[in-house]
């Protein structure tokens, strides 16, 4: 299975181009997917992923009572995303709403996160990782279950 993973920093230049790390494409040329991305609904970034992650959201929405305010927040991912272009260059153009909405200047970082990835101002990026560092240095890590052999954070 391809994943995202590992940080890089990109320009964004005054356009509004910035390219997509190289092991980024090699994903989504493997898997002939195209990109997209959306507003985060909890951070402060943009989140980037194939169509198959674009399904599992619309599978989960499905499963739920379409009236809810739980279906709701979810529709709201999927009514901010847009289909990206990937150039020669191997560059996106990201819309000026999106670089408003992750406070975006001049530098992109992305980071992925598995399945998907997230873009970010590199500064807010580097005190959410502190933060989350602290947080598990100070109250431990979340139970991971790690198929038969344990879960991380057990003590």
């Amino acid at each position: 299975m391809d994943l995202f993973l590992s940080t890089y920093e990109n320009k964004l230049d005054a356009k509004g181009r910035v390219s997509v790390p190289a092991p980024f494409r090699a994903v989504l040329d493997r898997n002939r997917s195209t990109l997209y991305i959306y507003k985060s609904l909890t951070l402060p970034c943009l989140e980037g992923c194939g169509p198959a992650r674009i399904s599992q959201i619309v599978d989960a929405i499905d499963e739920m009572d379409s009236l809810s305010k739980e279906a709701e927040i979810l529709q709201t991912m999927l009514f901010s995303a847009q289909e990206m272009k990937i150039d020669s260059d191997g560059r996106m153009l990201l819309p000026a709403e999106f670089i408003a909405f992750a406070g975006l200047d001049g530098m992109a970082l992305f980071a992925g996160i598995g399945r998907s990835f997230q873009i970010w101002r590199p500064d807010r990026h580097q005190n959410r990782e502190k933060d989350t560092r602290q947080q598990a240095s100070t109250q431990g890590v979340p139970r991971l279950t790690l198929g038969r052999r344990g879960a991380l954070g057990d003590s």
